[in-house]
């Protein structure tokens, strides 16, 4: 995993897509253990509540993780999430605008400090809720080249298929790397687009 995380590059958008038959959370995981590492801090951001499903998730795989439990979090969604290291919440029944603005005073608080690696979940509740996919990939757009920060954003690709497969589109366009979860004969992680021309048409087997 590290010979694909090191190639990274500050200010990237890394797109993460999974199925529904697929568990990121390892993956996430090992993004977490690496931003320790290199001594970078940690930002999740997450919407509509979805992380706790992954959070869960993590602590079976994983009972104890202490680079996990050091990450800030900033939660745009129903209620604060508990035993987590919360930085900011903020209700998500606000207009995109005034949420777009209060976030980024959090998060510019937290990247002046240190380089963060940003992990950013429940991309797909947010467009199936809020129905407003551009309006939303556009404030994407504004953290794109700020080397202050790398991040990760992690979709599931069902959920934008159908009706909604042009947001997923339109996410493709905006990500510097797409690493794709897929099955052969087995599972794997391939990138299919890369910033990094040494990355592109990696392929690496995932866990057994």
């Amino acid at each position: 995993m590290l010979e694909i995380l090191n190639k990274l590059k500050p200010g990237e958008i890394v797109l993460v897509e999974y199925s529904s038959k697929d568990d990121p959370s390892l993956f996430f995981i090992e993004v977490i253990n690496w931003a320790e590492l290199k001594k970078h801090q940690v930002l999740i951001t997450d919407l509509f509540n979805r992380i706790e499903l992954c959070l869960k998730r993590m602590k079976m795989r994983v009972p104890h993780c202490e680079a996990l439990e050091k990450a800030k979090f900033i939660e745009i969604g129903y209620h604060e999430l508990p035993e987590v290291n919360m930085v900011g919440f903020l209700r998500a029944d606000r207009e995109l605008p005034a949420l777009f603005k209060a976030y980024r005073e959090l998060f510019e608080e937290v990247v002046s400090k240190q380089f963060t690696v940003i992990l950013v979940t429940g991309i797909e509740r947010w467009i199936l809720m809020r129905n407003e996919g551009i309006p939303f990939v556009n404030v994407l757009s504004t953290f794109l080249g700020d080397t202050r920060r790398i991040a990760f954003y992690f979709v599931n690709r069902d959920v934008l298929s159908g009706n909604n497969r042009e947001v997923l589109s339109l996410l493709e366009d905006l990500a510097t790397t797409i690493i794709e979860f897929k099955k052969d004969n087995k599972r794997k992680l391939v990138i299919t687009k890369a910033l990094n021309t040494d990355l592109e048409d990696y392929e690496m087997e995932l866990y057994p």
